[in-house]
């Protein structure tokens, strides 16, 4: 086994958050983490902090109750790392205060447009991140630090620092990998004919049942509910439809439906906690998304269409799923409108 070590780079509001930060730290270099980031920041301190978000593996926002001190743009440097950390993919997870207000006045800020700009902050990490986790004490902060951070290397791998003398053994194993990924890759290409010679294809009005996870807030807090959704084929399509119009990873289609589910689940969390006023981090189940995107590619609705400058798998609408799309209307739901890049 490798002996790996991992770079995160810390993103705080400032000096008020140093007592989490400091637990944040010291429970991450008892991981074998290796932890960066700036408390103080300026106009010029900005390049060095993209250069350390640039060289890490994971970005950790950690949000308390203040937006954090401004960059002439009226943006605050926290802002401005997360965006920049978004930018560049690096995989990030939130820790934030579950109830900010609660907290001592001397650590909120006392400006209305800055408390106004911190609760869209804290609402666009809500809404974009995929992993957020909250805490009350210090205590729930190290534990979900323990907890999660360890599953952020299963969910999002990356190569990580190893010391020099390991190198060659390091260089061995991604060879190896690599000879095991082509060999993946030749018996997957074998077996695809099969399957989809006996997958049926299915009618736009036909429905589909498939069950997903999310997180219900009421009374303060948070309950994890697993729901069974159903929806038909054309609402799928249509979900879909408007971002595959183009060229577009494969990744997006658990982000485009996830953000469907977060937008629209909160009706399905009420069956089970009447008074729910929210839901995030919804997530659907990944066999039934594999079910979707291969029903779909049977139908001749959705078609690979090669690969990217980075390698990843692209899909578009084919011309028959852009003609039902023009002719169907919407079947009594929002879809979810992505900012994709093309």
């Amino acid at each position: 086994m490798l002996d790996k070590r991992y770079q995160v780079f810390i993103s705080t509001s400032g000096r008020e958050m140093q007592p989490e930060r400091i637990v944040l730290s010291q429970t991450l270099v008892g991981m074998g983490f290796f932890s960066w980031g700036l408390e103080q920041r300026t106009p010029l301190s900005t390049a060095f902090a993209r250069r350390q978000i640039d060289d890490c593996d994971y970005v950790v926002i950690l949000l308390g109750s203040q937006y954090g001190e401004q960059s002439v743009s009226g943006v605050s440097y926290m802002h401005l790392e997360y965006i920049y950390a978004v930018t560049k993919q690096k995989p990030i997870i939130v820790f934030m205060h579950e109830d900010p207000l609660s907290r001592d006045l001397s650590l909120q800020d006392e400006k209305p447009e800055l408390q106004e700009k911190f609760l869209e902050f804290r609402k666009v990490l809500q809404q974009q991140a995929d992993q957020i986790f909250t805490y009350r004490t210090m205590r729930d902060l190290e534990m979900a630090v323990r907890l999660n951070m360890s599953h952020m290397l299963e969910r999002y791998p990356v190569s990580g620092w190893v010391r020099p003398q390991n190198t060659q053994l390091l260089h061995d194993e991604v060879d190896r990998l690599k000879a095991k990924i082509e060999q993946l890759e030749t018996e997957v290409g074998k077996r695809e004919v099969d399957p989809f010679l006996s997958l049926p294809k299915v009618l736009m009005h036909e429905v589909f049942s498939f069950e997903y996870r999310m997180h219900a807030y009421q009374d303060g807090n948070f309950k994890e509910l697993k729901v069974q959704k159903k929806l038909t084929w054309m609402q799928l399509l249509n979900i879909l439809g408007s971002v595959f119009i183009n060229p577009t990873p494969e990744e997006y289609f658990s982000k485009c439906i996830n953000e469907y589910l977060n937008t629209n689940g909160l009706e399905d969390a009420r069956l089970e906690m009447p008074r729910a006023h929210a839901v995030a981090r919804a997530q659907i189940n990944i066999r039934a998304l594999h079910s979707i995107k291969m029903q779909m590619r049977q139908n001749d609705w959705i078609a690979q269409s090669g690969r990217d400058d980075r390698q990843r798998m692209l899909w578009q609408l084919t011309a028959k799923g852009q003609k039902l799309l023009a002719s169907k209307p919407l079947e009594n739901h929002r879809t979810v409108q992505s900012n994709v890049p093309h």
